[in-house]
């Protein structure tokens, strides 16, 4: 006899409509790690594996963990790598 199969998958909720982080009003906003991975380099999964091993800051409410729009705007700013730049070459002597 063998298991029975599952019927449904389950998808992560999205929210439509929702204001950018680094707007004044989605810098206090709460975003889900999926909702959140619009605006970083990471995806939804990512984000909620990082937020389980407590690598980045997030908010939690007792039940669910959730990213501001300022968290998300540092975190981008975090792992943003600028372009290297030259020093300007010495005057010779």
């Amino acid at each position: 006899m063998t298991a029975p199969r599952a019927t449904t998958t389950r998808k992560p909720k999205i929210r439509e409509d929702l204001p950018a982080p680094q707007t004044p009003e989605g810098l206090l906003f709460h975003y889900r790690p999926y909702e959140a991975a619009r605006w970083t380099p990471f995806s939804g999964r990512t984000l909620t594996e990082m937020i389980a091993r407590r690598e980045i800051d997030y908010v939690f409410n007792g039940r669910d963990s959730y990213l501001t729009g300022a968290q998300i705007v540092a975190l981008v700013e975090r792992f943003t790598r600028r372009p290297f730049e030259k020093t300007p070459a010495r005057a010779a002597a």
